[in-house]
This record gives C-alpha cells, sequence and structure tokens, in this order.
C-alpha cells in the first residue's frame, strides 16, 4: 500500500512540478529571444571554477558546464523550458533530456546554448515516456562544449563502485529559469521502481539535466523533486532529487550510428 502511495506521488509530483518552467508566450522564437536577452552573460567558454577543488572535480564541473543547454518546447498554452546534455558521438551531436520536457514534435523544440545561440531539433532519435527521457539530434551546438559520449558513460567493470550511497555528485540546470547553476550533492538511497535519490536542489526547468561523478561520468538524468504528505498537506522536497540512471538509457540507438 505505501509503494503504491509513492508511485501515485511520484507521478502526481512529475506531471505538477513536471520538471519544466511553463511561460506563457505564444510564439517559440519570441521566447528564444526573450531567453537570450535576460541571458547575455551566459558564455560557456569563460568559467571561473573554485581552486580549492581537486583537479578531477574542477574538470566535471567544467564538463558539466559546458555541455549544458536549455530545452525550450512549445506546449500547449505556452513554453516548457527544461535542460539538456549536450553529446558527442561519430561527429554528430545529440542532447539528453527527459521525455516530458518535450511537449510536442521536434519542429516546435529549440535548443539554447548561451549567447545567441539556438539549434532546431533536427529528430528526436528517441524518446521514451514511460522511462521519462529522451534523445534529440541537433547540428552544431555553438557555444557549448559536448560531451564524447564514450568517454563519460562509466564502464561495466566500475559499476559497482559508481551507484553508492554518500558518493558525490555535480548537476548543471536551470532550475527556476534561472542560470545555468552548477549544483553538488551526493547519492542518498535508491527506488525499488531502478531510480536514485540525490541530496542537493531542483526545482522547476531542472530536469533534464545530466548528472556526473565527481570524476566526470554520466551516470543519471535529473527527473523530478519528491514530495511527501503532512498533516497540512503535500509538501515539496525540493532537496530530494529524483535521478534516472543511465544505465537504463538505451545508448545504441546513438552507438549505432
Amino acid at each position: 500500500m505505501a509503494g503504491t502511495i509513492k508511485k501515485t506521488l511520484l507521478v502526481f509530483l512529475v506531471f505538477t512540478f513536471i520538471g519544466v518552467m511553463l511561460t506563457r508566450v505564444p510564439v517559440l522564437y519570441q521566447y528564444a529571444g526573450f531567453v537570450r536577452a535576460e541571458n547575455q552573460v551566459h558564455q560557456m567558454n569563460t568559467i571561473p571554477i573554485s581552486h580549492d577543488l581537486p583537479r578531477k572535480e574542477r574538470q566535471t564541473i567544467e564538463m558539466s558546464a559546458q555541455s549544458v543547454a536549455r530545452i525550450i518546447a512549445k506546449s500547449e498554452g505556452g513554453i516548457a523550458s527544461s535542460t539538456g546534455t549536450i553529446l558527442q558521438h561519430n561527429g554528430n551531436y545529440y542532447v539528453l533530456t527527459t521525455a516530458h520536457g518535450i511537449t510536442s514534435g521536434c519542429e516546435d523544440v529549440v535548443v539554447w546554448t548561451g549567447g545567441i545561440n539556438f539549434m532546431p531539433c533536427r529528430d528526436i532519435v528517441l524518446i521514451d515516456r514511460q522511462t521519462d527521457y529522451s534523445i534529440i539530434k541537433i547540428d552544431h551546438p555553438g557555444l557549448a562544449t559536448p560531451v564524447v559520449l564514450e568517454e563519460v558513460l562509466p564502464h561495466p567493470r566500475a559499476m559497482e563502485r559508481v551507484y553508492n550511497l554518500q558518493n558525490k555528485i555535480y548537476y548543471t540546470g536551470f532550475p527556476n529559469s534561472i542560470g545555468p547553476l552548477t549544483l553538488s550533492g551526493r547519492i542518498v538511497g535508491f527506488s525499488a521502481d531502478g531510480h536514485f535519490y540525490t541530496h542537493t536542489y531542483a526545482w522547476s526547468g531542472s530536469s533534464g539535466s545530466g548528472v556526473f561523478t565527481h570524476d566526470g561520468k554520466l551516470i543519471g538524468v535529473v527527473l523530478a523533486i519528491d514530495v511527501g504528505r503532512t498533516m497540512f498537506g503535500v509538501d515539496v522536497l525540493e532537496d530530494l532529487v529524483v535521478v534516472l540512471p543511465t544505465t537504463r538509457v538505451q545508448w545504441h540507438v546513438i552507438l549505432g550510428e
């Protein structure tokens, strides 16, 4: 019974929090112009990073921040804004994000990577509504620096060390349409349906963010923040973030190209 309630709450969360920032603007490229004006300082190739951190963590933060993209999709009644990670394989460029941030067809999706760089979606390579992730194909991503897929996926022999309690993680996203912001956290638990929980921060717009280990392995995609019931009703736990492991992504759709 408790598991059913939990699953119901998660579904409620995904479709009310939805992980995307909804803005009532009638035309997609009009909203793109709004994003450009709002984020003039977002230039991904100039990122100051704390020198107090170990070298590998500095490299991971830089990689996370430089490969992030904002996904802008036309939605019924407005615009949906979420986050994605830009990937490179065999001379092609892709964005890994959630499925619930892709609210319509490829022709209604634009990927923003900073400044005046807006790339149209060229193809929705894969969209899995049940697992809640998607992969879209784009042209060269402008200011962003894609991560090379083969280099960031954990090696199968390293999996037993990747998804461990209190492992440190980083992700970059656009919570509340602010950012990009790079946040740190730790793995704090696992669900029976294959997700894992991190103690960090997220809000609407964060969904789709790629989650990296401290040493730069792409291990998850931010899906949602959790909710809980109290005597006062339903409360949002913005520091308990639900993540889809990248082990559940069908990477063969890219690696096979």
